[in-house]
């Protein structure tokens, strides 16, 4: 049975909350993913790459919750999220020999984790941004949960795998504006009265074509060495 949670239904069904859900769970999957190919490419044994992939894909749901005073954080609650990051690390490292066998596999992998990763931040900084709504809180806020939603388990994952984070070098494509973008489009959206399925369409769609332009024409933010 799914009871609701947070005025979302406790499991993914075909009402709106509901794909919001499913979305949520899709978010997880891609994050303990990338977080535990990050942790593997550093050579971390299963239990690092389990630790890094639960905690990319939980971390920015759990920043968000302490920053809007929400205990316990939802993972504690709803323990099915960590089960799936759990299952997520243990397929990756047994497929991890098969993704990276060969140059041709290893470029086809590539392409899937940066589409996979997009689709991830696009439901999550929406999935943020509808818990700051629902909180009452002001909108830019709103959009602030959902950029650290999408974001600060990548942070984490950065500074345990000891790499610069991602979000605050421009050695890689924009990212937390591609979120930000989303989650403003979400609250927009919220703000002009549309229907849910609407909200969330125009929330992830614009998260994913941003982020898609972002690593397909190489558009990064400037730095003050490419700016003097």
């Amino acid at each position: 049975s799914s009871s609701i949670v947070d005025g979302m239904p406790r499991f993914p069904n075909w009402s709106a909350g509901g794909l919001l859900r499913g979305l949520d769970y899709g978010g997880t999957i891609v994050f303990a993913f990338s977080g535990t190919v990050q942790a593997a490419a550093h050579g971390m044994d299963l239990l690092g790459c389990s630790v890094v992939g639960a905690i990319t894909a939980v971390g920015g749901g759990t920043v968000r919750d302490l920053f809007l005073g929400n205990r316990p954080v939802f993972w504690m609650v709803e323990t099915e999220y960590l089960i799936l990051c759990l299952i997520t690390s243990g397929l990756t490292l047994a497929l991890w020999p098969v993704l990276t066998r060969d140059s041709n596999s290893s470029s086809t992998f590539k392409k899937v984790e940066l589409y996979s990763d997009a689709a991830g931040l696009s439901a999550f900084c929406v999935i943020g941004a509808q818990n700051g709504i629902r909180l009452g809180v002001p909108p830019i806020i709103s959009v602030v949960c959902g950029m650290m939603t999408a974001t600060f388990g990548g942070v984490i994952r950065d500074v345990l795998c000891q790499r610069p984070a991602r979000i605050l070098h421009s050695h890689a494509e924009v990212y937390a504006s591609c979120a930000a973008v989303g989650a403003a489009s979400y609250v927009l959206a919220a703000r002009m009265m549309m229907a849910m399925p609407a909200r969330i369409g125009v929330g992830v769609g614009a998260a994913l074509t941003a982020r898609i332009a972002a690593f397909t024409y190489d558009i990064r933010l400037p730095t003050m060495t490419s700016v003097n």
